[in-house]
């Protein structure tokens, strides 16, 4: 097992690269992230209308209940709809996206609020609600801010992860390492 681990702290290490590249990538072009996610976004609600229609077809007929019909060819014609209009599906994205950031702002500011006359970080949240609430307008009112958003968001936690497997794959080598050289003196004095 420790050989098995020995040898592959390499490709861990190659995963943790890989996503760094990414966050850059994701980092340096988002407009082109929002659309992936957008078109991603429509796939999976064709996808998931599709196979509700399979599941319909596939039911006993003493099964099948046409509310489930109308619903899953509802959402392949929302997928559908999705998609053939990605400039719509990446506004209502934004959008939405810009109306999570406020309602976050407002429940920061409101919790910041009521803590600021006893802890001093209560004004931290204060203004990080105050800042949540304007970027919020903001991507509202702007897709291209939105996108921008979204994916600093994205690349953030992609780029977290790609560290922590850099990190995760050299403490991973080291240990190894030391448990084989232990494991070596072991087998010699025995």
């Amino acid at each position: 097992m420790l050989a098995l681990l020995g040898r592959k702290w390499w490709i861990t290490l190659l995963q943790g690269i890989i996503l760094i590249v990414l966050a850059i990538y994701i980092f340096n072009h988002p407009a082109a992230v929002l659309t992936a996610i957008s078109f991603g976004f429509g796939w999976m609600v064709l996808l998931a209308g599709i196979i509700g229609v399979i599941a319909w077809l596939g039911a006993e007929k003493p099964e099948r209940e046409n509310m489930s019909l109308a619903w899953s060819l509802l959402t392949v014609a929302f997928g559908l709809l999705l998609l053939l209009n990605l400039l719509a599906t990446i506004a209502t994205i934004a959008v939405f996206f810009g109306i999570w950031m406020l309602f976050t702002g407002v429940q920061l500011f409101q919790m910041g609020w009521s803590l600021k006359n006893d802890n001093s970080l209560g004004w931290v949240m204060v203004i990080a609600g105050a800042l949540s609430i304007i970027t919020g307008i903001m991507m509202i009112f702007n897709i291209g801010l939105a996108a921008i958003g979204i994916s600093t968001v994205l690349g953030l936690q992609v780029l977290l992860a790609g560290i922590a497997l850099v990190i995760f794959s050299l403490v991973k080598k080291n240990l190894v390492s030391k448990v084989k050289i232990k494991d070596d003196t072991f087998k010699a004095a025995h």
